[in-house]
């Protein structure tokens, strides 16, 4: 079946706006101090347009330094319950479930029939057998959303990773059209062992400023460098709910908890979801 015309075009698009540099010049425009007035009317006009609600974040007295500081805002304590049950795994993010299924021979389903391998989304071999037959749940984070990513499960962070890519869109639209979109946009793997299993929990860059941190150390992707991977001889102790890391504009959040004796609660494919949520 041949494609229809919007399709080119789109892909067109998603090609011409996948620059890195583009990324980083947004990102220098959000870190700039503008003058209040000005920065006060582009974030009213973005919360217009998207449907962002400040109801349940924090904002800073006298409001916001930056654009960024407010795409990274807080949310208030306790408006998002965290499931106390040390057996559950939580939702990482706000957002949407984009994709859910079972880790299988390597392969895990991003849109419409289109796959990508585990090993490649990952840039690393090793936790890959220990997650085949496991649950993965790709949970996207449109504009409008809460952009801080936290720990799904109590646990020990076993290592990190950093992989450069490029920061295609990751829109819905975008994953049924682009091939291997998530293993080919720049990403940081947090690899944990949740009890005796093994999580990993990857953030996907995407168009706009692109640019992950990280609450446990001081790696910063889309910089212009790159980190390449870790592992901690002493694996550092976290807590489920905890800070894990900020997209800084994006994203896409894609857990992958190795197979237990967990079955998946959450929302189905389509349905928002809530950090701290039951998955």
């Amino acid at each position: 079946m041949q494609s229809r015309p919007s399709n080119w075009f789109r892909r067109a698009f998603y090609e011409v706006s996948r620059s890195n540099r583009y990324s980083r010049g947004v990102g220098r425009v959000s870190d700039l101090h503008l003058p209040r007035p000005i920065l006060d009317r582009m974030i009213a006009a973005y919360c217009r347009v998207y449907g962002v609600s400040l109801d349940q974040c924090v904002v800073p007295e006298g409001g916001f330094d930056t654009f960024d500081h407010f795409f990274t805002r807080r949310l208030k304590p306790g408006v998002r319950p965290i499931d106390p049950d040390p057996d559950v795994v939580v939702s990482p993010a706000d957002g949407a479930i984009q994709g859910l299924g079972e880790v299988t021979r390597g392969a895990m389903i991003q849109a419409k029939g289109r796959s990508y391998r585990l090993e490649e989304l990952l840039g690393d071999s090793a936790p890959c057998a220990r997650l085949e037959g496991g649950t993965y749940v790709t949970v996207y984070l449109s504009p409008r959303d809460y952009h801080r990513v936290h720990f799904p499960c109590d646990g020990r962070i076993s290592g990190c990773r950093h992989i450069p890519g490029r920061l295609y869109t990751v829109a819905p639209r975008a994953t049924e059209l682009v091939d291997r979109l998530f293993a080919r946009n720049e990403r940081l793997t947090t690899l944990l062992e949740c009890g005796d299993r093994t999580a990993a929990v990857v953030m996907v860059g995407a168009v706009g400023v692109g640019r992950i941190s990280v609450a446990y150390g001081p790696m910063v992707t889309n910089v212009g460098r790159r980190h390449g991977g870790t592992s901690f001889e002493r694996p550092i102790a976290v807590r489920k709910g905890e800070d894990l890391g900020v997209f800084h504009l994006g994203s896409t959040v894609v857990l992958i908890l190795e197979k237990g004796p967990w079955d998946y609660v959450g929302p189905a494919v389509g349905a928002p979801v809530r950090m701290g949520e039951p998955l």
